[in-house]
């Protein structure tokens, strides 16, 4: 009789196991702005005008670690010294751009007038992802009072939904002064970055090593890695933001992968050693 209750107690509890749900990874929208007028900035006879916006996937609660969370708010905002992600955007908004006196007083204006010089910041990010990891795509749009023409950058998180932590590229790569190698490679021989060849700025013609990239995701449907770097960095402004893409079959052949990313990737994706 004991046997048969253990063994009920026991279907029970695997019935139940089964019957439990993972936790989707599921993201929530922020969105934000305010117009600012500075009346009084010093030593400049005209007033700063400046509209901040943003519009942001966020990840729901409990998803990511809180190192990860940190990561976002600093990509995001340039600030990770909250994690109350909605004060943070709310002092991100009311930043004075282009002074450090923090003295002046802002005023909020409901409108601003479309013949008004003013700048402005609007921040955007996306989340896409797959059954392993999610990644958040961040847009940058800046345009200065006077400037020549706007400044945008284009950066990402990847984070593994089982832990929530953040891949970076350490986590990919045994060695990544090697993968500076790799990069100079493939744009000089994969056909897939002609584009960025072709625009590099002269110092980085058939040169061994790229500097470090400055971001980078994961393609997971294509098994590639793609390396990015900022305006005026490696190509001219019209370039825009070079991307350079590295299959993870070709990337195997010149530098080590960790085994995290061998089992991220599969047998079938990485040449055995």
């Amino acid at each position: 009789m004991k046997k048969l209750t253990f063994c009920l107690a026991l279907a029970a509890l695997l019935v139940a196991g089964c019957s439990h749900e993972k936790k989707e990874f599921t993201t929530r929208q922020l969105e934000g702005q305010m117009c600012l007028y500075y009346q009084d900035a010093p030593d400049d006879p005209w007033p700063i005008y400046e509209k901040n916006s943003y519009s942001l996937a966020w990840p729901a609660d409990g998803l990511l670690t809180d190192h990860a969370l940190r990561e976002l708010m600093m990509l995001c905002f340039s600030d990770s010294s909250s994690s109350d992600v909605d004060a943070v955007a709310q002092r991100w908004l009311k930043r004075i751009w282009f002074t450090d006196d923090e003295t002046l007083t802002p005023q909020v204006l409901d409108t601003i007038s479309d013949t008004i010089e003013y700048s402005y910041v609007h921040l955007e990010s996306s989340c896409t992802q797959d059954s392993l990891l999610a990644v958040f795509t961040v847009k940058t749009e800046s345009y200065g009072t006077g400037a020549a023409h706007g400044l945008y950058s284009c950066n990402s998180l990847t984070v593994d939904k089982q832990t929530g932590a953040v891949v970076h590229l350490a986590d990919l790569v045994a060695d990544t002064n090697m993968l500076c190698e790799a990069v100079a490679r493939a744009i000089q021989d994969l056909e897939v970055n002609k584009d960025v060849r072709e625009c590099l700025f002269d110092e980085y013609v058939n040169v061994e090593r790229m500097p470090m990239p400055t971001d980078y995701f994961i393609d997971s449907a294509r098994n590639t890695i793609v390396v990015s770097y900022g305006l005026y960095h490696i190509t001219p402004y019209a370039c825009g933001i070079p991307s350079v893409v590295m299959p993870i079959y070709w990337l195997s052949k010149h530098v080590q992968l960790t085994p995290y990313a061998k089992r991220l990737f599969g047998p079938d994706s990485y040449l055995p050693e």
